[in-house]
């Protein structure tokens, strides 16, 4: 599946030349509506990108949990139910399908590594990699600024746990991955040419 992807990408690179040339670049705050854990949940952040023929876009971003999300698990020294924190950053690949003059689509995938912890528990904490395929209808404000409603899927690899302090003797960490994975609705107010 993966070479289908590149083959396309390639594709469309060779193709940029025939497209109306434009560079920009944009960043935009973003805030997402996800479930984490069963639970409704909203993740902060902020992306950025270059953009190149008005068509394909190179970026980054960066979330983080904004919601208070518990868990059925018991911490055994506090005895509590820990909160879940939860971030995640990483490269951004956009391309931009339709281009007028009021309202865009675009078709994105982002791809990062991701981390939780368990607080106020300072012993369990965990990686994995996030992949979020993601469709957007954008509205053009004017020039500068621009309205985008998204719709994605965030997956991830498995859940590699380990202990923060570096202690091997704790009780393991019963989070399923799953809890994580979801369907996520997004909103972000993008500045910059786009």
């Amino acid at each position: 599946m993966y070479k289908y992807l590149l083959a396309l990408f390639i594709l469309f690179i060779i193709s940029s030349p025939f497209i109306k040339p434009q560079q920009g670049a944009y960043i935009a705050p973003v805030i997402k509506f996800s479930t984490i854990n069963g639970q409704s949940s909203n993740l902060l952040g902020v992306k950025g990108g270059w953009i190149i023929n008005n068509t394909f876009v190179i970026g980054a971003e960066y979330y983080a949990l904004n919601s208070n999300v518990t868990q059925s698990w018991v911490d055994p020294y506090s005895g509590i139910l820990p909160d879940i924190k939860f971030s995640t950053g990483g490269l951004n690949f956009e391309y931009i399908f339709i281009h007028q003059k009021i309202l865009s689509a675009s078709a994105e995938m982002f791809m990062g590594g991701a981390g939780i912890n368990l607080q106020p528990s300072p012993y369990y904490g965990g990686d994995f990699l996030v992949w979020e395929p993601q469709l957007n209808a954008n509205i053009n404000l004017n020039e500068w600024s621009h309205l985008s409603f998204g719709v994605s899927y965030r997956t991830t690899s498995a859940l590699d746990i380990y202990h923060i302090d570096g202690a091997g003797n704790l009780p393991p960490l019963d989070f399923p991955i799953k809890n994580l994975r979801g369907w996520t609705g997004n909103i972000s107010f993008v500045l910059g040419m786009y």
